[in-house]
């Protein structure tokens, strides 16, 4: 599809081939590409079109504000024309919608994210890849085998289709990243284990010594790693073979004078200092005449030494491979014992920050025993006095920030509030060696949650940020969320420092998450 520049042209030349699912790598350009179609494509009939209008105008009665916010309008006209577009920046209700149609065959073009080929199925006659290029997060790369074929794969429905179509579009500016991708060729799963502070703690509390030995050295993770061992250190058992077997190939004679790989070896090295680039260096020349000298005087041997140069051609390779493994296996051997060693650090860090003593929780670590996520950060709000000593709307604000990582050119109204101690807390922990991955925080999107904990619509938050509607529920609903941990930690004993206020600190933490989980919320799920 080279010559093929825009959606229309492509639907054009596969409008047999019809339903399909068009990849694109980005929430903006999905959309700019179906308005781009709807521009001069309508599969639906008359028909069709009155279905697709019942389905809104059911949906409109229960939640009028549904095609509003955003200009949803947009979307609501394409789906008429049997248009659509899906990514995680919608709401959940609009995203059932879409769903829905497509399931219904309402949908004829979706342009949608990777996010889609996750979960569900939904099938389609063909699958259309706009690019083979993603951005990972850290740079743009190409997809992997498995990426590939993860979306590919919804190409072909089951009743209706006797095979499956994929069509991608060639980039004339990364042509070699368009990638010809081999389901032979698919990665390997791998385990991850995160030996988090909310791991070590429950372990601590809930396992004996032996326990904690074998959870660190047999989950999925390690087992991969000690098979790798395994491997690594077979392939070196074989390398070694290979060497001795072609060491045997030489005679007593080998590098001596009489011998024809001493003359081979010169003639190389004299060719090398023949070259312009070895020639001006000082010495090549006296260097040059000595080497001629020595080979006019040279007596080689008659033997059969073709099976000679092969050998050495073999041992430089496999000397070279030895070593890469080497190399491989004395990592390998140290990522085994990584998880045990991830372990005792983070014991030792809980020790020197007063969580732990041995295998005794004290107050932090009985409340950070509750947290799953940012544990140290989130224990440390509490203890420290931060959200207990400041107003709802505040607190509301600050905990939204927790482990958020704000995206590029991504705009939120300026917070209202002071934000100090926060930043100081994080600096006193840095200072005592918490490692910053234990520390995520932004003040990004406190604006977003603490003027929804005042009242705002859901209008004015999409006014005052470049966020679509569905990261703003993804931002409160994981603050929901988050309130619901520490409740339980509260619950559960809560801080001893605060012990005469936990009544007061825990009606706050109720307060603050009943407000945010107000009935609009739901109407936007």
């Amino acid at each position: 599809m080279r010559n093929l520049k825009n959606p229309s042209e492509i639907i054009d030349s596969i409008q047999h081939q019809l339903p399909a699912l068009y990849f694109v790598f980005g929430r903006a350009k999905s959309e700019t590409l179906a308005v781009e179609l709807g521009m001069q494509w309508d599969f639906l009939d008359i028909n069709e079109k009155k279905r697709v209008k019942q389905i809104i105008i059911a949906a409109e009665a229960e939640y009028p504000d549904m095609f509003v916010h955003r200009d949803r309008s947009t979307l609501k006209k394409l789906l008429v024309q049997g248009i659509g577009y899906h990514h995680a920046g919608l709401s959940m209700g609009l995203k059932r919608i879409v769903e829905r149609l497509y399931e219904e065959r309402l949908i004829w073009v979706l342009f949608c994210t990777e996010t889609f080929a996750a979960g569900v199925n939904f099938p389609a006659a063909s699958t259309v890849f706009e690019s083979c290029r993603k951005w990972d997060g850290r740079e743009f790369r190409q997809l992997l085998n498995r990426e590939f074929f993860q979306m590919a794969g919804r190409a072909g429905r089951r009743g209706f289709d006797q095979h499956g179509h994929v069509f991608i579009q060639i980039s004339d500016s990364y042509p070699a990243e368009t990638g010809f991708f081999k389901e032979s060729g698919i990665e390997k799963v791998q385990g991850r284990l995160t030996v988090s502070a909310n791991t070590v703690l429950n372990l601590l509390m809930w396992k004996s010594d032996q326990e904690i030995e074998h959870f660190l050295k047999s989950n999925f993770s390690a087992f991969q790693k000690r098979r790798n061992l395994k491997e690594t250190t077979k392939d070196i058992a074989e390398a070694q073979i290979i060497i001795q077997e072609k060491n045997n190939v030489f005679c007593e004679d080998r590098e001596n004078n009489t011998c024809p790989l001493i003359s081979k070896k010169l003639k190389r090295e004299l060719q090398k200092l023949k070259s312009r680039k070895y020639r001006q260096i000082h010495g090549s020349s006296n260097r040059i005449t000595e080497i001629k000298k020595t080979l006019k005087i040279l007596n080689q041997k008659h033997c059969n030494s073709e099976k000679c140069f092969e050998a050495v051609e073999t041992l430089r390779k496999v000397n070279q491979k030895l070593l890469s493994l080497q190399l491989k296996k004395k990592k390998t051997a140290k990522e085994t014992q990584r998880y045990t060693a991830d372990f005792n650090k983070m014991r030792r860090l809980l020790e020197r920050l007063g969580y732990v003593d041995g295998r005794v929780l004290f107050s932090r670590g009985k409340f950070a025993l509750h947290l799953h996520i940012q544990e140290i950060f989130v224990a440390e709000l509490v203890f420290s006095g931060i959200l207990e000593n400041s107003p709802p709307d505040v607190v509301a604000g600050i905990l939204a920030g927790v482990d958020y990582v704000p995206g590029r050119r991504e705009f939120v109204k300026d917070h209202v509030y002071n934000i100090d101690p926060v930043t100081q807390l994080r600096a006193e922990l840095t200072k005592l060696s918490v490692p910053q991955e234990y520390l995520v925080w932004s003040p990004v999107p406190g604006y977003i949650v603490s003027a929804w904990y005042q009242g705002q619509d859901f209008a004015h938050l999409l006014e005052n940020t470049s966020l679509q509607e569905g990261d703003i529920i993804s931002i409160i609903r994981r603050e929901i969320d988050l309130l619901r941990q520490i409740e339980k930690a509260i619950m559960a004993g809560g801080p001893v420092s605060l012990k005469e206020n936990n009544s007061v600190l825990l009606e706050k933490i109720r307060n603050i998450k009943r407000t945010l989980d107000r009935d609009q919320m739901m109407i936007l799920l």
